[in-house]
C-alpha cells in the first residue's frame, strides 16, 4: 500500500507540473486510469484503504504545488470518488488481473468510464470554475471528458499488460505489425505538425488494421499509443494550436479520438473471442479425431429426404475406399449391405425413428471393395425432426466389429465343438438329439443314434504314441464327416468314441447307413509310411413315437454296440425298428 500511494503520487506530481507549466488543458488524464490498472493488477481486495491512499496522496500533491485548502480538498475528493468507483465497478464485472477483456468486458468499460467519472467531474469542476472565475458547465464537461478519455484508452493495454501473448500461426506477423506500427507512427507526426486534426480520421483504418488483423493487445497498443502521442503534442505546443484557447474544440477532439479508437477495440475483442472459439473448435476436432480413431470408429450423417449420407474418412478406410475416388460408391451404402441384415437394418431404423428405441443401433454386415464382407457395429440417433415429427436427419458412428465377431463365433465353435477333431461335443450333440425327437413328434420323421468306438486304441497309443493316435481320430473324425449326409450330425463323445444323430424312413435306409460308415471307417491310416490299423464297432439306436426317450435311446445304442464288441469288434449291431440284435456279420 506504501509503495501504491508513492507510485501514485509521483505520478499525480509529474502530471501536474507538466500541465501547469506548459499552459495547456490536458487531452487526457491518464492519473486516475493509471492507478485503477495499478490496484487492479497488483494490489485487489483492498478498495477502501486504496482509496483513502489516492485521496490522501492527491491531497499532499496539491498542497506542495500552492493549491488553496478549499481546491485541495476538491481534487483529493475527486480523486477518490473517480477512483474508488471505476475500481469498484471494474472488480464487480470481472475486470482484473485475470480478465480476458472479451467483448461484454471491452463493452463494459464505456458504461463505467463514463459513469464513475461523472461524481469527480462535478466536486473538481464546480471548485475550479468557482475559483477561476470560468464557466461551470464547461470546466466540469472538460474534467468529465479527458478522464472518461483515459480510463477508455489506457484501462485495456494496462489490464492486457500481464496476459500471454496469444501465438499466431500467420505468416510474416511480425512484418505486418512493423509495417502498421510504422504507419500509425506517420500519422501521429502528420497530426502533430499540421494545422488540421483531419488525420485522426485516417488513423481509423490503421486501427481496424490492427483489430482485424493483429490482435487486441497490439490494438489496445496502439490505441494508448495514439492517444498519449495527441497528449503529449498538445502540451507541448507541436501542434493543433487551434484548441490552445478553445475548451469545446479539446472536448470535440476527445469525443472524436474516444470514437475513433473504441470500435478498434470493441473489433479487436470480437476477433479475439471469433479466434478462440475458432481455436477450441479445431481442438475439439482434433480431439473427436483422435478419440475416434483410437476407438476405430468412423461418422456418418444422414439426411434422410435428400437421401445424401456423408461418412468421414475412417468409415470409407473400413470398407476399402477412399472419399475422393469412391464417394458415389459409398453414397449408395444400402447396397453395400448385406442382402440378410437389410431387413435387419431397416427394423431397427424404424424401430427408433417411431420411439420404441432410444437409438439406432445394430450390425450388419458391409461389402469390402475386395468383395469379401465386414462386420459392422452401426450406431445412431435422429437429431432433427419436421414439423410433423417424421425425422430429418440421423447422426451416428460405425465401428468395425470383425475381430469381435470372429472371436466370437471361434468362442461359440469352441464352447460346442471339441479341439481335436472339431466335431460337435456332447452338449451339441444332446441338443442335435433334442430337435431330432421334436421333428419325430411333429413330422413322424425317425431317427437313430449311432455310437462309434476305435476298437484296440489303447494299443495304438502304446505301440505307436499319442501322435500316432491323435492322427487316427482326427483322420475318423474327417471320414465320418464326410460320410454323412445332409441333416445328419457327428459328435465326439470323449476318447475314442463318437456318436452320430441320422435322420431316415425306413429300416433299410439305417443299415444302409450303418454299413455304409463302418465300410468308410475301416480303411487303414495311412501317414507317412505308418499304416495304422482302423477297427470299428458301432451301435446304433432307432427312435420311434413308441420310445422317444433320449436317455433310453442312447442307452439300447451303448447297449448295441457292446453288442458289437461281444460279437468279436469291428461290426455294427442295431436295436429298435430293425429287430433285437440284428446288424452286420463282419467281424475282425
Amino acid at each position: 500500500m506504501v509503495l501504491f500511494s508513492a507510485f501514485y503520487a509521483l505520478l499525480l506530481l509529474a502530471l501536474l507540473s507538466a500541465t501547469r507549466n506548459g499552459g495547456q488543458d490536458p487531452l487526457i488524464w491518464p492519473a486516475n486510469a493509471v492507478a485503477v490498472g495499478t490496484y487492479l493488477l497488483f494490489v485487489g481486495q483492498r478498495l477502501g484503504w486504496s482509496t483513502l491512499a489516492v485521496v490522501l496522496a492527491t491531497g499532499l500533491v496539491h498542497q506542495l504545488l500552492g493549491d488553496s485548502i478549499v481546491m485541495t480538498l476538491a481534487a483529493a475528493a475527486a480523486a477518490g470518488f473517480s477512483f474508488g468507483l471505476t475500481a469498484w465497478w471494474c472488480e464487480s464485472v470481472g475486470l482484473d488481473a485475470n480478465a480476458r477483456l472479451d467483448v461484454p468486458e471491452m463493452a463494459g468499460l464505456i458504461p463505467i468510464a463514463v459513469v464513475t467519472t461523472v461524481p469527480g467531474a462535478l466536486v473538481a469542476g464546480v471548485v475550479s470554475a468557482w475559483t477561476r472565475n470560468a464557466e461551470v458547465g464547461l470546466t466540469v464537461l472538460q474534467y468529465w471528458s479527458s478522464s472518461t478519455a483515459a480510463i477508455l484508452l489506457l484501462l485495456p493495454p494496462l489490464l492486457l499488460a500481464p496476459a500471454p501473448v496469444a501465438h499466431t500461426r500467420r505468416r510474416h506477423f511480425r512484418l505486418e505489425m512493423a509495417i502498421a506500427s510504422l504507419a500509425l507512427a506517420t500519422l501521429i507526426a502528420v497530426l502533430a505538425m499540421t494545422q488540421s486534426s483531419l488525420p485522426l480520421d485516417a488513423t481509423t483504418c490503421v486501427l481496424l488494421w490492427f483489430a482485424f488483423r493483429l490482435g487486441l493487445r497490439p490494438t489496445a497498443l496502439a490505441v494508448a499509443a495514439l492517444a498519449i502521442s495527441l497528449a503529449v503534442f498538445r502540451l507541448m505546443h507541436l501542434g493543433l494550436p487551434a484548441l490552445a484557447n478553445d475548451p469545446l474544440a479539446l472536448v470535440q477532439l476527445q469525443v472524436r479520438l474516444v470514437l475513433t479508437a473504441c470500435p478498434a477495440l470493441l473489433i479487436a475483442a470480437i476477433t479475439a473471442r471469433s479466434a478462440q472459439q475458432q481455436e477450441a473448435l479445431e481442438e475439439n476436432q482434433r480431439r473427436l479425431s483422435y478419440a475416434l480413431e483410437g476407438a476405430n470408429d468412423g461418422i456418418w450423417d444422414w439426411h434422410i429426404p435428400s437421401d445424401a449420407i456423408f461418412f468421414s474418412a475412417r468409415a470409407y478406410r473400413m470398407l476399402g475406399y477412399t472419399p475422393l475416388d469412391d464417394a458415389p460408391t459409398l453414397s449408395r451404402f444400402r447396397e453395400l449391405i448385406h442382402p440378410e441384415d437389410l431387413p435387419i437394418a431397416v427394423q431397427a431404423f424404424r424401430d427408433h425413428a417411431e420411439g420404441r428405441h432410444s437409438l439406432y443401433q445394430c450390425e450388419l454386415r458391409g461389402r469390402h471393395r475386395n468383395g469379401a464382407h465386414v462386420w459392422l457395429l452401426a450406431r445412431g440417433k435422429i437429431v432433427e425432426r419436421n414439423e410433423q415429427g417424421q425425422p430429418v436427419r440421423i447422426v451416428g458412428t460405425i465401428t468395425d466389429v470383425s475381430q469381435k465377431k470372429h472371436l466370437e463365433a471361434a468362442l461359440e465353435h469352441a464352447a460346442s465343438h471339441d479341439p481335436l477333431t472339431g466335431l460337435a461335443n456332447r452338449s451339441t450333440f444332446d441338443r442335435a438329439m433334442e430337435q431330432a425327437r421334436r421333428r419325430l413328434a411333429r413330422d413322424d420323421l425317425p431317427f437313430a443314434v449311432l455310437l462309434v468306438d476305435l476298437d484296440h486304441f489303447k494299443r495304438i497309443n502304446d505301440v505307436h504314441g499319442h501322435i500316432a493316435g491323435d492322427l487316427l481320430l482326427t483322420t475318423i473324425a474327417r471320414r465320418l464327416q464326410s460320410a454323412l449326409r445332409a441333416g445328419d450330425m457327428a459328435a465326439r463323445f470323449g476318447g475314442d468314441e463318437f456318436a452320430v444323430v441320422a435322420t431316415g424312413k425306413t429300416a433299410e435306409e439305417f443299415a444302409a447307413l450303418a454299413d455304409r460308415l463302418h465300410a468308410h471307417l475301416s480303411r487303414p491310416v495311412e501317414s507317412e509310411g505308418l499304416v495304422l490299423p482302423a477297427s470299428i464297432s458301432i451301435g446304433m439306436a432307432v427312435a420311434t413315437q413308441a420310445m422317444v426317450d433320449l436317455v433310453a435311446l442312447v442307452a439300447e445304442a451303448d447297449a448295441a454296440l457292446y453288442m458289437a464288441k461281444d460279437a468279436g469288434r469291428n461290426t455294427w449291431r442295431a436295436l429298435g425298428m430293425l429287430g433285437e440284435g440284428k446288424g452286420s456279420d463282419k467281424v475282425a
